[in-house]
């Protein structure tokens, strides 16, 4: 086992993991490192899943697309959570061919966006908080009155 993926188990472990888990918000579904997969959900019930590559971590933000759990590859934009203003920002499959989303804890969605540090410094990626920080921010979105469920298939 790598450091990085050693971290990254003790974040697995650490409270704000695992209390996130415990409530229902987020599952692991499998780690293959440098990549895991998990699954989040939204108020209405719909996990989304997640597939995160975390190359260099925590010191570099993970970055995470969405994904078909059960087909295992990319999830395909009509599948993708609609809704308003922050989660249509943040789950915008047109956006770098959505290979990531555009919030401030993503490695690929920072880049060139140096005022997201002052104007979101909450959603700024946290290495001492890990895995549980993204997470986070994605059920918020997704439980929020921005969302606005499932595209249809």
């Amino acid at each position: 086992m790598t450091p990085e993926e050693a971290v990254f188990h003790a974040h697995l472990a650490a409270g704000r993991y695992r209390s996130g888990a415990a409530a229902g918000r987020w599952q692991l579904v499998s780690v293959a490192w440098p990549y895991a997969i998990f699954v989040v959900r939204a108020r209405d019930g719909v996990e989304y899943g997640l597939r995160f590559e975390l190359q260099n971590y925590p010191r570099t933000p993970p970055t995470a697309r969405p994904w078909d759990v059960d087909l295992g590859g990319p999830l395909t934009a009509n599948k993708w959570p609609t809704g308003q203003n922050r989660v249509s920002l943040a789950f915008n499959s047109s956006w770098k061919n959505g290979v990531c989303l555009y919030v401030p804890c993503d490695r690929i969605a920072i880049e060139g966006h140096a005022n997201w540090y002052q104007q979101h410094p909450s959603l700024i990626w946290n290495p001492t908080v890990g895995i549980a920080h993204y997470l986070r921010v994605v059920h918020d979105l997704l439980n929020s009155g921005d969302y606005g469920g499932r595209r249809a298939a």
